[in-house]
């Protein structure tokens, strides 16, 4: 799917070059500056697979909708390495979405479906052009229920990978103030385990509040590191020294 894209994109930006990320899918970059980003979930039966390229996005407002809690992630998933992004109409002012789109239409008319191979024009004719077709319910029975299955909450945020947040806080002591650290463990975008330790401790102590089991989410892990800090470094010793 996603070769087809990106050699229409090279035919139409020809500064564009290709390289393949840490996951081995390609990607297109210019002047060192990447304009598509692609993204992989492959499981059995299925595999999911999306491109995304930038042709004239609000990159203010990408970069604020990507933004997150500063903390130490920890997961197994293929880890997403951040880089300078670049709009394709700053490398071709010609460049439009609906002339993109034509473009990787025609790409994918000419190429193979089975061999990814260039057909060229004879493929092209074979394919007898573009069918326009209306997604609704009428035209394709049951794609209401697959665009809602695809929109809850339990496809985009359910089946995030388990992974765990750490992040460091203090807590008000009668002499000294103590270092402490968060460890929340999210496991199908529910946090499952909430917990403190201290930096030098492998010991955890389990951390009751009724947010345990409810989505993670930025306002609810803020609404942990809150209620935590009002409590004093002697019952944290007192908890822990009871946990041992």
């Amino acid at each position: 799917m996603v070769r087809p894209t990106l050699v229409a994109l090279a035919k139409r930006v020809p500064l564009i070059h290709f390289r393949k990320g840490s996951a081995g899918v390609p990607g297109a970059q210019t002047a060192n500056q990447q304009i598509s980003g692609t993204a992989a979930k492959l499981g059995h039966p299925n595999s999911y697979h999306h491109c995304t390229i930038l042709a004239s996005a609000n990159k203010l407002h990408l970069g604020e909708s990507l933004v997150r809690e500063p903390a130490n992630y920890i997961s197994k998933a293929t880890a997403s390495v951040p880089s300078p992004i670049r709009n394709l109409v700053d490398v071709n002012r010609t460049v439009n979405v609906a002339q993109l789109r034509s473009a990787v239409g025609y790409e994918y008319l000419r190429t193979a479906a089975t061999t990814l191979e260039d057909g060229g024009s004879t493929q092209t004719m074979q394919q007898r052009g573009f069918q326009l077709v209306n997604p609704t319910e009428k035209w394709f029975p049951g794609i209401e229920e697959l665009r809602a299955s695809y929109s809850s909450w339990d496809w985009v945020i359910g089946k995030t990978p388990k992974f765990t947040v750490q992040k460091e806080l203090e807590v008000k002591g009668d002499e000294q103030d103590m270092k402490l650290q968060l460890c929340v463990e999210v496991e199908a975008g529910l946090m499952k385990e909430i917990g403190i330790q201290l930096p030098q401790s492998d010991q955890v102590v389990p951390v009751v509040t009724a947010l345990q089991g409810k989505p993670y989410n930025e306002e609810n892990l803020n609404g942990i590191l809150g209620a935590l800090k009002l409590v004093s470094a002697s019952n944290v010793k007192q908890a822990i020294n009871g946990s041992a």
